[in-house]
């Protein structure tokens, strides 16, 4: 049948790449091999070496033992004592364990030799010469006996003349075997590379779950992609250790912070990128903060935080990070919506329970009851927001005292104006008035809550002044709670909080951020209605 795949012989051609793990496997246990090798051809080359020098020494000290002997002497000198010299030599080479023991004349011709065929016939293996010439020695040479060591001493008459020879030989043949009887070091050896090789197997598994099962290859991939990843999404990005320091920076993060792109090469710490804010950032990192407006790099940054886990162990965190543009914009324009929608339902509540009561009134016949709970409650309203607009002249800010006089109200709490107030013109710069309302909405949050938490003791009450001269703005805030205690630094730093919660701790430290960034100041001080009062004064 004809192939439809025209990709297979190509396919079938591609070698796949093998696995990590595969790879170590064969690295270690070849390295261990090749380890393997030299150390048995060391260990061999080291042992003969040191059996051969230890034979020659042996060979050339029974050698002059013999040579120095008074009757190898005479025979050499008297034909007649050869046999027995022979015999007695015999017992020696037996009780040294020495292969041979030759005798020479002063013509290289044996007269003592284990074999007497070959008494009266040259010595072979041409290493003789020099020993008739007086030197001591040991040679490695083949004789009539085969391969063998030899230590060769000249025999010396009375004299002091040389009359001969004597030559201790040892074969190489019978060396062997001992060389041979130290090869359990190289099994030894053998048996190690074995456990290398099982240590080798063990290693790959454990690198492969180290990196998730993934091939070098595929790491390189999701390096790049990371990189790829990171260095395109529009958000600052910065991941940190549990001590701080920046493991990953991304270039719009560099761009945010007005820091050279070379920052994403470089050791650094949050320190460095936001001197300011790093303690508090680096504090509780188990805590998720999400859309924390701060002011860094002369600009206002919205930043979230979010622990980082691997395999369930906490790592670090994660900073994401945005500047106030007109995403932002949209976000608090939304927010804005949220705030009306929430004035309407608590409005709705309250109106609600309002009309069940003059519904009752009327049908139990208490109309003059009905028309004067009607007039008081549209005399009060239209009273507050008559009084809000007419002596704050900006929107947004008497919205922003609306709304929240209206969520004072839901939670019983009185929110009045001061009478004194005053704001005659509108504050034309966004930058300023998007601090004023953070700041002011914050203060009076924090406010209201002072006052529910004493509301056993007290009336739960706030006040809130605002007013102006020619080059500031000026805002009290003032509460019937419990006061700020004596430790004033505290209370402005972003993990405090008086209150339970994860929402809670930042609303203070927002203050004191808008403050900064715009140049502005606060006073904390007692209220007579028992508790702070909270002064704020704003650069116009």
């Amino acid at each position: 049948m004809k192939n439809t795949n025209p990709l297979s012989p190509l396919q079938h051609m591609v070698k796949k790449p093998k696995r990590l793990e595969t790879r170590l496997i064969i690295w270690v246990t070849g390295l261990c091999v090749l380890q393997a090798l030299l150390f048995g051809a060391l260990v061999y080359q080291l042992t003969a070496q040191s059996l051969h020098s230890h034979i020659g020494d042996k060979a050339l000290a029974v050698a002059s033992s013999i040579a120095s002997r008074v009757d190898v002497i005479k025979a050499l000198q008297n034909p007649k004592d050869l046999l027995a010299i022979n015999e007695e030599v015999e017992e020696i080479r037996q009780l040294t364990g020495a292969d041979f023991i030759v005798i020479g004349d002063e013509n290289a011709l044996r007269i003592v030799h284990p074999d007497e065929k070959k008494i009266g016939k040259r010595m072979v293996g041409g290493d003789s010469q020099a020993a008739l010439k007086g030197e001591r020695y040991i040679s490695l040479a083949r004789g009539s006996l085969g391969e063998s060591i030899r230590g060769k001493v000249p025999v010396y008459s009375n004299n002091n003349q040389i009359i001969g020879l004597v030559s201790v030989g040892f074969l190489v043949q019978s060396i062997d075997p001992l060389i041979r009887s130290r090869s359990i070091e190289i099994l030894i050896w053998g048996l190690v590379v074995g456990l290398s090789i099982v240590v080798a197997i063990y290693i790959g598994q454990r690198v492969r779950n180290a990196i998730f099962g993934l091939q070098p290859d595929e790491i390189a991939r999701l390096f790049s992609e990371q990189n790829a990843i990171l260095n395109t999404v529009r958000n600052g990005i910065i991941a940190l250790d549990p001590e701080g320091n920046v493991r990953k920076l991304n270039q719009r993060a560099c761009e945010i912070l007005d820091k050279p792109l070379a920052y994403t090469h470089q050791p650094l710490t949050l320190a460095d990128l936001l001197p300011e804010h790093a303690e508090f950032l680096l504090r509780n990192q188990s805590r998720e903060i999400v859309g924390f407006e701060l002011f860094a790099a002369d600009k206002r940054i919205i930043l979230s935080r979010f622990a980082l886990q691997v395999q369930g162990q906490a790592d670090g965190i994660l900073l994401s990070m945005r500047p106030s543009d007109e995403l932002e914009y949209l976000s608090q324009q939304l927010t804005k919506v949220q705030a009306f929608a929430e004035l309407l339902r608590v409005q709705t509540h309250d109106y609600s329970n309002k009309l069940n009561l003059i519904g009752a009134l009327v049908q139990m016949g208490k109309n003059e009851q009905a028309i004067e709970i009607i007039g008081q409650e549209s005399q009060g309203s239209q009273a507050q927001i008559h009084n809000l607009l007419e002596r704050i002249q900006d929107p947004v800010l008497a919205g922003l005292l609306v709304g929240k006089y209206h969520k004072a109200r839901e939670l019983n709490v009185v929110l009045t104006l001061n009478p004194d107030s005053l704001l005659g013109d509108e504050i034309t710069r966004k930058d300023i008035l998007e601090r004023v309302v953070s700041i002011l909405g914050n203060l009076i949050d924090n406010a209201i809550d002072a006052a529910i938490r004493a509301s056993d003791t007290r009336a739960a009450k706030v006040r809130v002044t605002v007013d102006e001269t020619s080059k500031t703005l000026l805002f009290d805030v003032e509460d019937s709670g419990f006061g700020l205690g004596p430790d004033h630094n505290v209370i402005f730093t972003p993990q405090y909080s008086s209150k339970s919660g994860a929402e809670h701790g930042i609303g203070l430290y927002l203050v004191k951020t808008n403050l900064d960034s715009c140049g502005g100041s606060l006073e904390i001080g007692e209220s007579d209605l028992l508790g702070a009062r909270l002064s704020v004064y704003i650069p116009k």
